[in-house]
């Protein structure tokens, strides 16, 4: 029951505020009533009005009259310090699994807005003081799997001036973002391409050939890096590491990822990814049916990640 009362609310606000990049607020898309505060400071309004009226005390009415005054300026005002605001996310390009993700947001009002509380649906709340005129704010949100995301709708609220009444509003904009795997660290046996009379033909080699030093082992390494003679020495578990010495360009293919962890292969590729961006170097991804084409630059690397983080995910 309480499931299809919050699919019919859903479906009713998506109706009465459609998705948009921006949003400005207004009697249409902001919902204002008492809070628990107003709610009790209107019971004892009429609880002295009553009282007045029976021991017929002028003086107890009056204050009953100024009070019941006061309740409905405290909503108009209420209202009015949320309508007319502006308000557009902006999402920066670029979110990694398992870290915090930021979406800077831009207010704007042509007055003075004050005690304005964002947050998004079931996140931590962001209390803004004042807003003169125009305000850039980030607000945090929890960490997120790889994969694309929809960002939950985006509250605003404000109980201005006295906490009689709450005003709020519920919008939705046009936000997905993508959220690129992690990358682990990965150095293994990769496949080459050579070109000969316009084809290309693959090879295999090695992606590592000169030693270059020992490194603290992570979890998911092959243990043919393993240092071993240094953990008998006790010196823990460490990784031999190699310097990369190759100018050809590489095919990424998921299936020569040793291991059978899904999620682990793919933040393998995500490093080897970030590996050849960083060194400029040609490369191509194999996701089974999915291939992207061997090319550089940033717009490859951002394809390619878009690519492994939407792997296996339901779109």
């Amino acid at each position: 029951m309480k499931k299809q009362i919050q699919k019919k609310w859903l479906s009713w606000l998506k109706r009465r505020m459609p998705v948009l990049k921006e949003v400005q607020l207004h009697q249409r898309n902001i919902f204002i009533l008492p809070s628990k505060f107003g709610v009790f400071f209107s019971l004892l309004n009429i609880f002295l009005f009553v009282l007045g009226i029976n021991y017929q005390n002028n003086l107890v009415i009056i204050l009953s009259t100024f009070c019941f005054s006061l309740f409905m300026t405290t909503m108009l005002m209420c209202y009015q310090n949320m309508a007319g605001l502006l308000i557009r996310p902006v999402t920066r390009q670029e979110y990694t699994a398992g870290q915090l993700l930021s979406i800077e947001c831009h207010l704007s009002a042509k007055d003075i807005k004050h005690s304005v509380v964002l947050n998004y649906k079931q996140e931590p709340e962001l209390t803004i003081n004042s807003i003169d005129h125009q305000k850039s704010i980030s607000i945090t949100l929890s960490k997120r799997s790889r994969g694309t995301k929809r960002l939950p709708r985006l509250i605003l609220s404000s109980q201005y001036p006295l906490g009689l009444f709450k005003a709020w509003a519920n919008l939705e904009f046009e936000q997905d973002i993508v959220v690129f795997p992690a990358p682990l660290s990965y150095v293994e046996t990769l496949t080459s391409l050579e070109q000969s009379e316009g084809k290309h033909s693959s090879r295999k080699i090695t992606s590592g050939d000169s030693f270059s030093g020992l490194e603290p082992y992570r979890e998911g390494e092959s243990l043919k890096r393993v240092a071993w003679k240094q953990l008998a020495q006790g010196k823990g578990m460490l990784s031999k590491q190699f310097d990369q010495t190759l100018g050809e360009p590489q095919w990424l293919d998921i299936n020569e990822i040793e291991g059978h962890n899904l999620e682990i292969k793919i933040s393998h590729l995500a490093y080897l990814v970030e590996h050849f961006s960083i060194k400029n170097q040609p490369y191509g991804l194999k996701l089974n049916q999915h291939v992207l084409a061997v090319s550089t630059g940033n717009i490859h690397r951002h394809q390619a990640l878009t690519l492994l983080a939407n792997y296996g995910k339901s779109l």
